[in-house]
């Protein structure tokens, strides 16, 4: 179960504060790091020099770009070093600086990325490649509200440019602003055969969000916008910092057999509300997945039936532990949503986009750690926390073992509303074959996060 940690930490944005080391005192650690020969240290300390949204002058950007080139040498990324020293060294090029925020974000550093191609921005402002690679960095770093207003500040694109009007929409909806969604609607028409699949996305949010009218969506309707962005529904919302900055989402989780049969047992009245009777439960492949495929055919009453070789596991109930560990290839087997088959995962991640969403996810989490791999846990003896022993057993009796497991605590399930779950569940029935959408990292309900 969730420690007192699980609460999540987010780094406060902005300026330097009292309580925020400043660019000189960030810049003689991070070098003193690197000359220890620690540049991983350098990076995890430097980084939030550069953090969006942090705005630095213009000579201090440059010479973070330096010290940035000089971390990155170090770490053995050559490429991205060069583009840093380019860009440090001559810091009014937009070429430069447009590449190195755009390796940046390859190399998984929006933050970072969103701060170079702000500087960039400014050197040419209006420009259409630079405004929406910017606006990819902001989505990355899920600040989809400053991604809208960014596109907002630019209506001349607006007007000329299909990509822009899409990214307003959806962003607009990522943010909460479903008026502004539905008004940009009927002006995305397709200029070519790749925006077709764009239009539809956004007409899908729209008519998700038409079909979930009696549901509340504000700044904490988690479940009710979980739907309306992926169409997928979330059974279980963690009461665990709830109301200090969680919202529902875990941070990092050690999981737990009972939070594991939780979801399996609320699948089942979901199943039940739809009036879906499946024919049997297959899992991908992985001892993670095939235990919950286990504990699933168990708690359901239904055969299992093996993963196939080549094809689409349908129709039945296709079970995953994480969405995040399913290999590539089988993901793609899912994709399209077939009659009477529902996809199902324990768990979901949403600080980082997924390929597929699940039909019915049990939980949101950053960060997972399974009953049977190594968890913390306090010595009896010691009275400190150390790391458990793995938990060896087969998928078989592991599922067994979580059908076995006891029930959540009503403070475990305390913002859960059953009862409000099958309304909604009810409200918009089983999924229709189609294709599935994908699994949005953020929305409109914010949690902490672990940076």
């Amino acid at each position: 179960m969730p420690s007192p940690s699980d609460a999540g930490r987010r780094r406060p944005p902005g300026e330097a504060t009292l309580s925020e080391p400043s660019y000189r005192a960030r810049r003689e650690t991070a070098l003193a790091f690197l000359q220890a020969g620690d540049a991983e240290a350098a990076l995890r300390e430097f980084r939030w020099a550069l953090w969006y949204p942090r705005r630095l002058p213009a000579d201090e950007l440059a010479d973070g770009l330096g010290v940035l080139a000089r971390i990155m040498a170090a770490l053995g990324q050559r490429e991205l070093a060069e583009r840093a020293a380019h860009a440090s060294v001559d810091p009014l090029d937009p070429d430069g600086l447009y590449d190195l925020g755009y390796q940046l974000l390859d190399e998984g550093l929006p933050a970072i990325a969103a701060t170079v191609l702000g500087r960039c921005l400014e050197l040419v402002p209006g420009s259409e490649e630079v405004v929406t690679e910017l606006v990819v960095a902001l989505e990355r770093q899920l600040a989809h509200g400053d991604a809208r207003r960014l596109l907002d500040a630019h209506p001349a694109l607006l007007e000329a440019s299909f990509l822009c009007r899409y990214l307003r929409a959806f962003n607009a909806a990522m943010s909460g602003d479903l008026a502004t969604t539905r008004a940009d609607l009927p002006r995305l028409l397709p200029v070519e055969a790749t925006h077709d699949a764009m239009v539809e996305r956004i007409a899908a949010i729209v008519a998700r969000a038409d079909r979930a009218a009696g549901c509340r969506l504000d700044a904490t309707a988690l479940r009710g916008w979980h739907h309306v962005l992926t169409g997928g529904l979330l059974l279980h919302l963690s009461p665990h910092g709830f109301d200090d900055g969680m919202h529902g989402r875990y941070a990092w989780l050690q999981d737990s057999w009972a939070l594991l049969r939780h979801g399996l047992v609320r699948l089942r009245a979901v199943l039940a509300t739809w009036g879906v009777a499946l024919p049997c439960v297959s899992a991908p492949p992985g001892r993670d997945h095939e235990a919950v495929g286990e504990a699933a055919a168990h708690l359901l009453g239904l055969p299992r039936s093996p993963w196939p070789a080549i094809g689409v596991p349908a129709p039945g109930l296709v079970v995953a532990y994480d969405l995040a560990s399913v290999e590539r290839r089988d993901l793609e087997r899912l994709l399209e949503r077939r009659p009477d088959q529902v996809l199902y995962a324990h768990a979901t991640g949403w600080t980082e986009d997924g390929a597929i969403a699940a039909d019915v996810t049990n939980l949101l989490c950053q960060s997972l750690v399974a009953p049977w791999e190594p968890q913390l846990v306090i010595d009896p003896e010691q009275g400190a926390a150390r790391t458990g022993a793995p938990d060896p057993r087969p998928a078989e009796e592991l599922g067994a073992a979580i059908a076995e497991a006891g029930a959540l605590s009503a403070d475990d399930v305390a913002r859960d509303d059953e009862p409000g779950l099958l309304a909604l569940a009810g409200a918009l029935g089983p999924p229709a074959p189609g294709r599935r959408e994908r699994a949005w990292a953020g929305g409109p309900v914010s949690s902490n996060r672990f940076q």
